[in-house]
């Protein structure tokens, strides 16, 4: 859909119809820079399509407890359903190609890079499946067999452990 947009947006421009193609003299990219640095300014309907999507992750996030969340979370696991893997045809196309921009752009990589986890008070963050360690991956891959072997694979950070005298005591088991 995004490539035909691109095409009408181009036949527009460089005129032609759908049987005659005019030559491009300039690229595209220069021509989807804004004016300040020598483009037309025209949106990039590619980037702005990742731009969306990446706010929709950011939403589910930032939503949580909100009734389309909640929907998304029944339905399709919510943002952690972003990350898994499935094949399921009975996923709707806008939920596909929201996966889809996470799993397999490069963008959807930069838009995972730029997001920084802030635990709070650890309610939605599990300890072993959540990248929550900056720069590292999640604890379940890092050490898959203590996570293996651990009581507490799926558990959320604020029931790893209790506060005592103002500090942070883990309680792993």
């Amino acid at each position: 859909m995004v490539d035909k947009l691109v095409r009408v947006q181009k036949r527009f421009l460089w005129g032609g119809g759908p049987d005659n193609n005019k030559i491009a003299w300039i690229k595209w990219e220069t021509i989807c820079l804004p004016k300040e640095k020598g483009g037309l300014g025209i949106k990039d309907i590619n980037t702005f399509n990742l731009a969306l999507l990446g706010k929709w992750r950011w939403n589910l996030f930032q939503n949580a407890g909100q009734l389309w969340v909640r929907v998304l979370e029944s339905k399709y696991g919510g943002w952690r359903g972003l990350d898994a893997a499935s094949n399921d045809k009975k996923q709707s196309l806008w939920w596909r190609d929201l996966k889809m921009v996470f799993q397999a752009s490069q963008q959807g990589e930069e838009i995972k890079r730029g997001i920084k986890w802030r635990i709070g008070c650890g309610d939605r963050i599990k300890f072993c499946e959540d990248e929550w360690i900056e720069g590292e991956a999640s604890l379940g891959s890092k050490y898959p067999r203590l996570s293996l072997i651990s009581c507490q694979q799926n558990h959320l950070i604020q029931h790893m452990g209790d506060y005592k005298e103002a500090e942070w005591e883990w309680k792993l088991s």
